[in-house]
């Protein structure tokens, strides 16, 4: 009889053990169901993924800043040799141009994923890595608009999801309001190159700094984004204000370029005010999170001319 009662209570604990089994698998997916997840890269594809990538490439300089940005360098295994913000990005693997990366660098890294940089998925870079079975996430970011997609993209493909929607906000919050009545202010020459002199219109990423920085491109409605112009032509436009992106360190070759620029428009209200301003073309070349830097350098370079 006591044999018969032990026997019933083993029964009663089995059957308890595996309906408890059955009800806490039903209750928590497995995890690979719950790691699986999709992302819309620029061209609208949709990146299907298993997990988080855990070595990443970035073959642009404004996708390595934000995965630093968002603390998500730890899967960064390799940069373009162009990639030098922030000075930590210099110690990952150097796989060459973006354009023409180093492949068999890249072949060797391994990566899981290689975000890239380009225009549109027939780039004759992406064909070739994609041929070579990489699995890419094309994102090419050309406004504060595709900035903070990037940012979203980057931090849903890395785990960051929260970090990347506070950035997002801070970017926002920090951004000056260009939508208000005389926001543009001042009139203004971008120049991206001297010899031969050449502006940008109002497609461009660097044309939307300046317009966040309160300045009205003087050549906004030209059709080209990269038109060559004449001097002559700047003296009729008259800008208030000359903004120069350029490397800010070759202070022998800017000041080279000062020199042409006061003596071939010299006339101009900008170079009778002295209000010629060089700008690190970093930041304003590279759609990224230090688009907030930029607006605030431009601005604050501009007030301190006005003091003097």
């Amino acid at each position: 009889m006591q044999r018969g009662k032990i026997f019933s209570k083993v029964i009663h604990c089995i059957l308890f053990f595996q309906i408890t089994v059955v009800l806490f698998s039903c209750a928590k997916p497995s995890g690979n169901i719950q790691s699986k997840f999709s992302v819309k890269d620029d061209t609208g594809l949709e990146v299907n993924f298993d997990s988080h990538p855990k070595r990443i490439i970035s073959l642009g300089p404004n996708i390595t800043e934000t995965i630093y940005e968002l603390g998500a360098d730890s899967v960064l295994v390799g940069v373009t040799e162009y990639c030098d913000y922030p000075p930590q990005a210099k110690t990952k693997t150097n796989t060459g141009s973006y354009l023409s990366p180093d492949y068999e660098i890249i072949s060797s890294l391994k990566p899981d994923l290689i975000i890239i940089n380009v225009e549109s998925s027939n780039n004759p870079t992406y064909q070739s890595l994609m041929n070579m079975g990489f699995r890419l996430f094309l994102s090419h970011a050309r406004d504060l608009t595709g900035i903070n997609k990037m940012i979203s993209d980057i931090g849903k493909i890395t785990g960051v999801n929260e970090r990347a929607d506070l950035l997002i906000k801070k970017i926002s919050s920090e951004l000056p309001d260009v939508t208000k009545p005389d926001s543009l202010s001042e009139t203004a020459l971008i120049i991206i190159a001297v010899n031969p002199l050449m502006t940008t219109n109002d497609k461009t990423f660097i044309n939307e700094i300046s317009e966040l920085a309160g300045f009205r491109n003087i050549y906004a409605g030209e059709e080209q984004e990269y038109p060559v112009i004449n001097y002559e032509d700047v003296v009729n436009r008259d800008p208030d204000v000359i903004i120069f992106p350029t490397d800010t360190l070759k202070t022998g070759k800017n000041s080279e370029y000062e020199t042409e620029i006061r003596e071939r428009i010299h006339n101009s209200g900008a170079v009778k005010s002295g209000n010629i301003i060089f700008i690190d073309d970093d930041i304003m070349f590279r759609p990224g999170p230090r688009i907030t830097d930029a607006v605030k350098t431009l601005r604050n370079k501009y007030i301190r001319k006005e003091l003097k």
